[in-house]
């Protein structure tokens, strides 16, 4: 495995004001609907499911290791890595937070980076929506959220049969 530079590249970064921060191109969201999203991932999927490109596209394609490599969050346009540690994820309406710190042994790196990496941000929010919702924490949600939960869970009910049993002992996640 070849070992990233820590220079993160800005090929993905549009033009931005000195001192701003820029999240890597592959954890934001379009910002018009007219655009698909860089990632197609169902995140009840393992992250080595994720694709890069549209649907369908002859493009398409898997996430290499230096994707997973590359620094989650630069400190300007001109790619300088903001050696974040951890990063608190936050989901308005919902009360659920997320932390993430760098992968003690990453799949993507021969070693662990001085830096958050998209890896760490895609495997640590998969690994963190996989927890089961304790019923405090369900009882706190909005009514729709609530709802939104659980046909999302009998949905996973319904699609992985095979596996009913254990789903049903882990809940909604």
């Amino acid at each position: 495995v070849r070992m990233p530079s820590p220079q993160c590249s800005p090929a993905y970064l549009p033009s931005m004001p000195e001192g701003s921060v820029a999240i890597d191109p592959l954890l934001t969201a379009p910002l018009h609907r007219a655009h698909p999203p860089p990632l197609q991932w169902d995140i009840a999927q393992h992250p080595d499911a994720i694709k890069l490109g549209s649907i369908g596209s002859p493009r398409a394609r898997r996430l290499s290791q230096d994707d997973l490599a590359s620094c989650a969050v630069r400190t300007s346009a001109k790619g300088s890595p903001l050696m974040l540690r951890r990063i608190l994820l936050v989901f308005p309406g919902i009360p659920l937070t997320v932390e993430i710190e760098p992968a003690d042994s990453p799949v993507w790196t021969s070693t662990p980076l001085p830096y958050l990496t998209v890896g760490d941000v895609l495997y640590g929010l998969y690994t963190a929506l996989r927890m089961s919702l304790k019923r405090r924490e369900f009882d706190s949600l909005e009514p729709a959220h609530r709802e939104s939960a659980t046909r999302a869970f009998d949905r996973r009910l319904k699609s992985d049969r095979e596996n009913h049993d254990r789903n049903v002992r882990y809940g909604v996640r």
